[in-house]
């Protein structure tokens, strides 16, 4: 029998060889077609935080659940190592809105989880904290009593911010009062009037209030009383003597109440 070109020994180092091989391709394929996806959030807020395989897609915000659970429980600031792919995140609590998000793995991802009060939260809110709002307000301006009605007291946010209507209580004919908006926010547990009551409120008079809540305290007219200012109609229009104006006539008309 011939001589083997490779001894024993030789063969068994390569064969070894192409074993580790094989062994760091299928590590090095592993780690390719999988990524790291950590999710923090506040466990004191959401008591339910479920992942689920995503529809394929190459956008999150069209990203859709299948029924496919991937963690039944995702643990906040722990990291996962999952298949590449699409996603669907589902976290819900008690007083909050359920946050829904689309998740697209292609990359290390690091969230963090948001939260919103829900709806019926913010209203509990609102009637709760009404009289706090209220004597915040008369602290600000002890006059204020005297000329106007507080209304529409509204948390809003995470309920550390709150607007409020100062509608006048002036007469039918006295029209030189308009509604003042009022925003509060929440420190040290007191509420405290955030900046000056106005008709209307901007980010320039108030830069530290969020955006929303500027939104809805210049909005705030729509939910106060109607008509604003008592005895005046607002669907009808008035000629120069005072008179009402039925303006759904060709020819309008005036006529006396």
């Amino acid at each position: 029998m011939g001589d083997l070109p490779f001894t024993r020994k030789q063969l068994v180092m390569i064969s070894g060889g192409f074993s580790i091989v094989i062994v760091l391709m299928g590590i090095w394929a592993y780690f390719a077609t999988h990524q790291y996806l950590t999710i923090a959030y506040d466990a004191s807020i959401y008591k339910s935080v479920v992942l689920y395989q995503g529809t394929e897609s190459s956008s999150e915000k069209t990203i859709a659940p299948t029924k496919t659970v991937v963690e039944k429980k995702i643990e906040s600031g722990k990291t996962y190592h999952l298949s590449k792919g699409s996603y669907y995140l589902i976290a819900s609590g008690d007083g909050v809105s359920t946050n829904m998000q689309g998740i697209l793995l292609k990359d290390r991802v690091a969230r963090t989880l948001d939260y919103e009060l829900s709806d019926k939260r913010l209203a509990e809110l609102s009637k709760s904290e009404k009289s706090n709002i209220d004597s915040a307000i008369h602290t600000h301006n002890r006059s204020i009593s005297t000329i106007y009605n507080i209304a529409s007291e509204t948390v809003t946010e995470k309920g550390d911010w709150a607007i409020a209507a100062l509608v006048f209580k002036g007469s039918a004919t006295d029209l030189n009062r308009d509604t003042q908006k009022v925003i509060l926010q929440k420190k040290n547990n007191h509420w405290q009037v955030a900046c000056a009551i106005q008709i209307s409120i901007s980010k320039y008079e108030c830069p530290q209030a969020p955006q929303a809540v500027l939104e809805r305290a210049d909005t705030i007219d729509i939910r106060t009383q109607t008509p604003l200012m008592p005895g005046y109609t607002i669907y009808e229009s008035r000629d120069l003597e005072g008179a009402d104006v039925d303006t759904d006539e060709p020819t309008p008309r005036r006529t006396t109440k």
